[in-house]
Order: structure tokens, then sequence, then C-alpha cells
């Protein structure tokens, strides 16, 4: 599903955010990525999204070479993506329903499917009878929820969660882990970028730890690797 061959990135400030990466994830696999604050994890996340270009090597994305993807074509390949981040990133002004069928809307999906597809999806995440809430009605779960709603209701291959628990208490974290879990149970292949020691060496996930840019361990049933 995911294959990054030599990977390098270089900043052109002369950071070398990414050094040597060779990688393989498959198709529903479940993996973890670790590291220190600055030790390239943002990086890999957004290589993978196609925000930043390797400088050296190849990245391949269910078959997508990402360094022959077209800035123009790269809308469309991110519909084979879901992602979540730690800030939600919810339109305040719209309700659940409304920010989870935005993302249907912007694929041209039929009023009828989107109807059908919210509710399903809302419903998977446990979030039935709160679509016409507002963000702000919501708990920090609650928001993490919908927002992992949003980044599922295209069925997408991968998703990529940096950080999602990163502004949730402990019970909310594992509510939300057990529910990311959930979407690889489905088939979906899940990559979490987390400092979460406590939920990484509890699930027994496949656990790829970076430093300074470099892969240090590759665990597929490890623990949080200082």
């Amino acid at each position: 599903m995911i294959t990054l061959q030599d990977v390098s990135v270089t900043y052109p400030t002369g950071t070398h955010a990414l050094q040597q990466i060779n990688l393989q994830v498959g198709k529903g696999e479940f993996v973890f990525v670790v590291g220190s604050s600055g030790s390239g994890k943002s990086t890999f996340i957004k290589t993978l999204l196609g925000e930043v270009k390797a400088t050296h090597g190849k990245i391949f994305v269910a078959q997508k070479q990402l360094d022959r993807i077209k800035r123009k074509e790269l809308p469309y390949y991110r519909r084979i993506l879901g992602v979540v981040f730690q800030e939600f990133r919810l339109l305040k002004d719209r309700n659940v329903y409304e920010n989870v069928a935005l993302a249907q809307r912007v694929v041209g999906v039929s009023k009828q499917k989107i109807e059908k597809n919210v509710m399903n999806i809302l419903e998977l995440v446990g979030l039935s009878g709160k679509e016409k809430m507002r963000p702000k009605e919501l708990s920090g779960g609650e928001q993490q929820r919908v927002a992992i709603a949003r980044a599922m209701v295209n069925r997408p291959a991968i998703l990529l969660a940096d950080e999602p628990t990163g502004n949730l208490d402990p019970q909310n974290s594992w509510e939300i882990m057990k529910l990311l879990e959930e979407v690889n149970r489905l088939g979906t292949t899940v990559i979490v970028v987390t400092h979460n020691h406590e939920i990484v060496n509890k699930m027994k996930k496949r656990v790829i730890a970076l430093h300074s840019g470099r892969i240090t361990s590759d665990e597929m049933q490890g623990g949080y690797i200082q």
C-alpha cells in the first residue's frame, strides 16, 4: 500500500528532516509512528499527503508514484487518503452533518447518497442523533469523532492520524483509539503519529520509531521506543 525507497527530505534551511528512509506498509496494517519533537514525524505525514516532496528517493502510495503526480492532480490523489489532525479542524459555523457532508460534496456525490453515507458513518463513530449540533456544543472527544467521520465518509484506502489524541483526556483518547482500531478492522490501512507512550505500549501494534529523520526501530508488536 505504501513504499518509501531511500527517501530523504532536506529543507531549504539545510535541515535533514528525513534521511534514507526505506519502509513498506501493507494493505490493512495498523502502524504507529513515534519519536521526539523534530524526529521527522510531521514531515513523514506531509510526504504521504504530497505536501512535501522527497529531495531524494521514491514514494509509492496505492501504486501511485508521488514525484510524478502534478500539483493539479494532488486533490484527486488525496481522495484515497483520510486525514485526522490533533486540532480537529472542523468548520465552526457548520453542524456535524454539514462538516461530514462537505467531504462528499467536494467529490461530487449525489445529495441522496450523501445523506445515506453521512448518517451511516455518524452511526459508526457513535454520533447518531447529534448531526444538528455545532462543534462548540460537543466535547473534545466528540469533535474528534466528527473529524474521523469526515475523514472516513469517502471510504479512503488509507487513514493518516497526526496526534489524534493530543488534545484529549485519557478516557477520550482510548475511545478514539478503539474507533481507529475498528476502522482498521473494516479494511482501512491506519497510520497513527503519536507521542502517547501508554497507548502505544498497550495496543501492541507495529511501531516505527524515528530519530533525527532516520528509522531507528521497526517492531511488528513493539512498545514505545525512547
